[in-house]
């Protein structure tokens, strides 16, 4: 049987089949329930269901239900390390038993001279890295014992010494542990896999990829193809990884935050999607906008953005505001937020609430000066009272500090482009095919420079082409040290 409000009759009619998680809210906001699913339209829906009985519990959570927003994820996995998240952020009252990190396990990952990776309960020492903790000790145990196919490390209590190995035990032939036991392997070697398994739960997969790539290269180069081999095989199962659980990330430092930011912004519903927008320009020039999205307290990359100025000349920080803002609503696609964060003050603040207002659109929106650190909204004039070190103003503060950082990288990238690329058009023989040929080719001009006339060559530029393009590069440099 569905709810009775066609609001939420919709939303639960358009759920995707997909993985993902989902959050119910009671009448005044409050999430009351974070859940998974391997597919969100059949578990949600599952709850609406006339014919099914449920536990008591469950029958006051249903009764309860007002309101319902979904996340989909790549993986079930992905979700499943979402959901803790959302738990450990909003502490939900029907999950509650899950506010007990010492009753749930936990993954953890020593910080000894051979790292192991274990799952405990109970209570934590210093000398540790923590993720958690999880409602679901079997769906943990599989997410761990996958996670130690791409970096197995020692999940055993046995003592390592390596001048006095033993033989391995059967995680070894599993090909779940390297078995530093066994004295198979240096330290080093060994705590390489430890800090890329760090870097994966932390989201940094493009620079173990990066990293292992390296060491296949290295290791062909050597004539050791068996250790190539292997590499290769982690390589292409980290690919295939849809998405790397880096909701396992430790202690939450704006838990509280999270929880504060629907009180002191005066907000209907705690906010689990926050985007934040920045403007970044050189008095006007190369300007563009960043929006960077927060979930559950925590950057969410795969959703940032970023903005060419298209429509505004001059500095108008304002008007570019209201461009990035407008054509971000328009893209249908993209989710909307729980509440918008614009770097700036009573102006800003004001330019985007008329671009939310022509749109139709009502969605939280406040505004962080700066200087003050003062937090500005629609129509106030004076600022809201939040002190700029309570822990929701910090929050926002590293919110828009990250929005910034996003904004003047992409500013400073166009900026180089720019300067790089007019540098190439006046060598004769460098047209715009090569000269994007070259850009897909070298990251700079400093790269162009250091390689070899003959490795030019190969790539298909004509010789003496490539000659003069030396020459003049050597030249430009020379100016340059000059000034």
């Amino acid at each position: 049987m569905l709810p009775k409000k066609k609001g939420l009759q919709k939303k639960i009619h358009d759920l995707p089949d997909l993985p993902g998680v989902y959050l119910f809210r009671d009448k005044s906001g409050r999430i009351i329930y974070a859940g998974k699913a391997l597919s969100l339209r059949n578990r949600v829906r599952s709850y609406f269901q006339a014919s099914r009985s449920f536990n008591p519990k469950t029958e006051l959570l249903v009764g309860e239900i007002a309101d319902m927003e979904h996340y989909p994820t790549a993986s079930e996995a992905e979700a499943f390390f979402l959901e803790s998240r959302f738990i450990k952020a909003y502490q939900p009252h029907y999950n509650i038993d899950l506010r007990d990190d010492k009753t749930f396990p936990l993954v953890r990952i020593t910080k000894s001279d051979f790292p192991r990776i274990e799952i405990i309960r109970g209570k934590k020492d210093k000398d540790a890295y923590y993720f958690g903790p999880f409602t679901e000790t079997w769906a943990l145990r599989r997410a761990v014992r996958n996670l130690r196919r791409i970096f197995p490390l020692a999940g055993c209590r046995r003592r390592i010494n390596p001048e006095k190995p033993v033989r391995p035990c059967f995680d070894y032939n599993l090909k779940r542990c390297l078995a530093p036991c066994a004295g198979n392997l240096t330290k080093e070697e060994y705590n390489r896999t430890a800090r890329a398994l760090l870097s994966f739960f932390e989201g940094k997969n493009p620079q173990i990829i990066s990293e292992l790539k390296s060491a296949m290269v290295k290791a062909a180069g050597e004539l050791n193809f068996e250790e190539a081999a292997r590499i290769r095989d982690e390589i292409d199962v980290l690919r295939r990884v849809q998405k790397h659980p880096k909701a396992l990330g430790r202690e939450q430092p704006y838990q509280k935050a999270v929880l504060n930011l629907k009180n002191s912004l005066g907000l209907l519903k705690e906010p689990v999607r926050i985007e934040a927008y920045d403007i970044s320009n050189l008095f006007g020039q190369e300007a563009v906008g960043s929006m960077v999205t927060f979930l559950a307290g925590e950057p969410c990359r795969k959703m940032y953005r970023r903005f060419q100025i298209k429509e505004v000349e001059g500095i108008d920080d304002c008007a570019m505001i209201v461009e990035v803002l407008r054509r971000r609503l328009l893209e249908k696609e993209w989710p909307l937020p729980d509440l918008i964060l614009i770097d700036g003050g009573r102006g800003q603040v004001a330019a985007a609430h008329r671009v939310l207002m022509v749109n139709h659109r009502e969605i939280p929106l406040v505004g962080l000066a700066k200087e003050e650190e003062q937090i500005f909204a629609p129509g106030k004039r004076k600022p809201l009272l939040v002190s700029r070190s309570a822990p929701e103003s910090l929050f926002l503060q590293r919110i828009r500090d990250e929005a910034h950082r996003f904004a003047v990288s992409y500013h400073r990238n166009l900026r180089r482009k720019k300067i790089t690329a007019s540098a190439l058009d006046s060598i004769p023989g460098i047209g715009p095919k090569r000269k994007a040929f070259l850009w897909r080719k070298f990251s700079s001009l400093e790269e162009i420079k250091s390689v070899p006339t003959s490795e030019l060559v190969k790539t298909g530029i004509p010789e003496k082409v490539a000659l003069r393009l030396k020459i003049f590069l050597s030249e430009d440099s020379s100016q340059s040290d000059k000034v």
